[in-house]
């Protein structure tokens, strides 16, 4: 990966990380997401229909946009969950545990030419995010930690962003990355309203009486930050790309920490620092 790149990644990485802050720290978490989605859909639309190509987007573009609309509503439904059962500092690692999945299959269908440097970074990633959950292990044992409803929630995730990033990978090879990214998030927005039902309408407009200035950043800056890993997916391989993004997860714990009031920060900060590590070695092996 050139610097340019992982330049783009790093920042994504911050400004994803400011997104989930915002989320989980916002009244109703539903509502705040829907309203962002939907925030998002009208301040982008501009920007789409200026990109849109001439030529229309052939079926086979249309199949991934679909299919990524798809696991990007699971990602939503199981991280939104995983927030509603425990800290940020907790949730927020575990569901960046999908550079192993993805370095897993790399490696198995031959796709990309992975260093063993950047197979152990991504794995050293995965080992640091469960480094996280040490005093847990330790008190309950490993399969009463596993059966927490956050962990399982935030495993769950990690499974749906490591599907939509193989598929998105595919997916801007047939259609222009913003296009892309507008059209899987107007169709994640439709499914988590499914979710909400009537109920929507009341509940948004609650949380935007509360927290317009989080919903309008997160809007703007959360898209942008995806927008950024579709252009380096273009050249990159994909296991790298999300191992290096895993660098949000120490500014996920330190916002948790000074903002959220969570604890257990010895632990949660030594997890995020072997992710930070396994991220430098990605991007220096790559």
């Amino acid at each position: 990966m050139t610097p340019n790149a992982i330049a783009l990644v790093l920042l994504s990485a911050l400004l994803h990380a400011a997104w989930n802050f915002l989320g989980k720290g916002s009244n109703d978490r539903w509502a705040f997401f829907f309203a962002q989605s939907l925030a998002t859909a009208v301040l982008y639309a501009p920007v789409c229909l200026w990109w849109w190509p001439h030529g229309g987007i052939d079926p086979i573009g249309w199949f991934w946009i679909a299919a990524s609309a798809v696991t990007h509503a699971g990602y939503a439904f199981y991280l939104l969950k995983a927030y509603d059962a425990g800290d940020l500092s907790v949730a927020y690692p575990l569901s960046r545990t999908a550079p192993i999945l993805l370095a897993a299959w790399d490696v198995a269908t031959a796709r990309q030419q992975l260093s063993a440097a950047g197979v152990a970074g991504a794995v050293l990633a995965g080992l640091g995010a469960l480094t996280l959950q040490l005093p847990a292990l330790r008190l309950r044992g490993g399969r009463a930690v596993l059966s927490d409803h956050v962990t399982r929630y935030s495993l769950l995730t990690a499974v749906f962003v490591a599907v939509f990033t193989i598929i998105d990978k595919q997916g801007v090879t047939h259609v222009h990355p913003l296009v892309f990214m507008y059209l899987i998030l107007t169709g994640e927005l439709a499914l988590v309203g499914m979710r909400l039902r009537g109920t929507a309408v009341v509940r948004m407009r609650r949380e935007l009486r509360r927290n317009a200035s989080g919903v309008l950043f997160t809007a703007v800056m959360g898209p942008f930050s995806y927008l950024l890993i579709l252009w380096v997916l273009a050249a990159s391989p994909a296991s790298y790309v999300l191992g290096i993004r895993q660098t949000s997860i120490v500014f996920g714990v330190i916002l948790g920490r000074l903002f959220l009031g969570e604890g257990e920060t010895r632990y949660r900060l030594a997890g995020a620092g072997i992710i930070a590590a396994g991220s430098v070695l990605i991007a220096a092996a790559g």
